[in-house]
C-alpha cells in the first residue's frame, strides 16, 4: 500500500504497543487539529510536508481544526489578530498539504456542525479517530461517536492508515460510567456547564466515564450549553467523555454507579464569582468551541440593540455561508465575524486585553495570553454589549 501508510501504520502500532492495545480497528472518519502555523511552526510544517511529498493520502474522509487567520479574508482580523507574511505563508503551505493528502478544509473545531459530516450519516457507535479536545468530548457524550482525545499528528496517521488503536473509549466496557454526579442547580446555563466541568476534571479519577444527572435548558439553547460543557471537559481536565442521562446515546435506564456525589449549588455560584469579569471589557468574544447556525439565532434574539462593546465570533465558513440573514442583522448590531480561526490558535496583537466569554475553554486558554478574562452567559454578555 505504499511507503507513506506504511509509516503511518508503523506509528500507530508503536503507540498501541505502547498501550497495550491487542489490536487495531478500523475508522470512518478523522479529524486532525494542531495545524495553525502559529501551534506547530516550522517543524509541524515539516512533519505535514513529509507526509505529502512522500505520498501519503487519507484513506477515510478527514477534516480540519481551524487555523491562524481567516483563510476566506487574511486581512480580516477583527483588529486584534496579526498576521505577518511568514505566518501566512507557514499557514498556507500547511493548508495545501493537507489539501493535497484529501483533507477535507472545513477548518473548525466544530466538525460535526458541517455539511458535509452530515453527509456521511455516521451512526452512533461509528469509531472515529479525532484530534480537538471538545469535539472529542461531543463526540463520546452527545453524538455516541467513538474516538479517543487525540493528538493532532495521530489523527493524521490514523487519516492515512484509515485504523487507530483498540483502547479506551472504543471498548465497550470503557464507556460505562463508572461514578455518578448530581448538579444541585437546574438548568444550567453554559457557564454553569463550564464550572461543573472544572469540578468533575479535579473529582472524577478514573479512567471510565462520570455520569452526570444535570438539567438542561430547552432546545436550541441546550446544545450551547452541552459542546461548552465538553469544551470545558477537554480544557480542565483529560476527560474524553461524561455519560448524561437523556443525552448520551446509550441505555441509562436503572444506570446509577455508586452513591451519587453532590455538585452543590454553593460551589457552583461561588465559581461563577471568581470567573466573572473584574475589569472594564474591551471586548466580548464568541465562538470557542465555533458558532453554529443556531447559535446566531440566539445572540440575534438577545442582543436588542447595537453593542458598544465589541463582539468579535469566530466560526466555521459553512456556519458563516449557512446564516447570511443572521449575519448581516448581526453585523449591523456591531458583531465582527472572522471565520476559520479562532482566538486561541491566532496570533493576538497585544497582551493588554480584557475580555469577556461565555466559553470555560477559552477563558483557559486566554488566561496565559491577556490580562483579563471573565465569564458570562450568552444572554449576559448581550446585554453588557449594549449597557456596558
Amino acid at each position: 500500500m505504499g511507503e507513506a501508510k506504511a509509516r503511518a501504520l508503523e506509528a500507530i502500532v508503536k503507540v498501541a504497543e505502547s498501550l497495550g492495545a491487542e489490536r487495531l480497528i478500523r475508522i470512518e472518519h478523522a479529524h486532525i487539529s494542531g495545524v495553525s502555523y502559529g501551534t506547530i511552526g516550522e517543524p509541524g510544517r515539516r512533519f505535514i510536508e513529509d507526509l505529502y511529498l512522500s505520498g501519503a493520502r487519507v484513506s477515510v474522509p478527514t477534516t480540519v481544526n481551524p487555523i491562524g487567520f481567516d483563510d476566506a479574508d487574511p486581512a480580516n482580523t477583527g483588529g486584534i489578530l496579526k498576521v505577518d507574511k511568514d505566518f501566512l505563508e507557514g499557514q498556507q503551505a500547511i493548508i495545501r498539504a493537507l489539501t493535497g493528502m484529501g483533507a477535507n478544509p472545513v477548518l473548525t473545531c466544530t466538525p460535526y456542525k458541517t455539511r458535509s459530516f452530515a453527509s456521511l450519516n455516521l451512526k452512533p457507535g461509528s469509531h472515529v479517530a479525532w484530534g480537538e479536545s471538545s469535539a472529542v468530548a461531543y463526540a463520546n457524550t452527545v453524538l455516541g461517536i467513538w474516538t479517543n482525545r487525540e493528538g493532532g499528528p495521530l489523527a493524521l496517521l490514523a487519516s492515512i492508515a484509515g485504523r487507530t488503536y483498540y483502547y479506551g473509549v472504543h471498548i465497550p466496557e470503557n464507556r460505562i460510567p463508572s461514578e455518578t454526579y448530581r448538579v444541585e442547580i437546574a438548568p444550567v446555563d453554559e457557564v454553569d456547564a463550564g464550572v461543573v466541568a472544572e469540578i468533575l476534571a479535579e473529582t472524577h479519577d478514573n479512567d471510565r466515564p462520570p455520569l452526570v444527572e444535570m438539567g438542561l435548558p430547552p432546545e436550541p439553547y441546550r446544545d450551547i450549553v452541552l459542546r461548552e460543557f465538553s469544551a470545558a471537559l477537554g480544557a480542565a481536565g483529560n476527560i474524553s467523555m461524561a455519560v448524561i442521562p437523556g443525552i448520551t446515546p446509550v441505555e441509562t435506564r436503572g444506570m446509577r454507579p455508586g452513591p451519587a456525589i453532590e455538585i452543590e449549588a454553593r460551589l457552583i455560584i461561588s465559581r461563577r464569582k471568581d470567573l466573572a469579569p473584574g475589569n472594564p471589557v474591551d471586548f466580548i468574544f464568541l465562538g470557542c468551541p465555533h458558532l453554529a447556525a443556531d447559535d446566531l439565532k440566539i445572540l440575534d434574539h438577545y442582543l436588542n440593540g447595537k453593542a458598544r462593546i465589541p463582539i468579535i465570533a469566530t466560526l466555521s465558513r459553512d456556519a458563516y455561508e449557512r446564516a447570511g440573514d443572521h449575519i448581516r442583522r448581526l453585523q449591523a448590531k456591531g458583531v465582527r465575524f472572522i471565520r476559520s480561526t479562532c482566538l486561541i490558535v491566532g496570533q493576538l496583537k497585544s497582551r493588554d486585553y480584557s475580555i469577556a466569554t461565555n466559553s470555560y475553554k477559552a477563558y483557559f486558554y486566554l488566561r496565559r495570553k491577556v490580562s483579563s478574562v471573565g465569564l458570562l452567559s450568552l444572554p449576559a454578555l448581550a446585554r453588557l454589549a449594549v449597557n456596558p
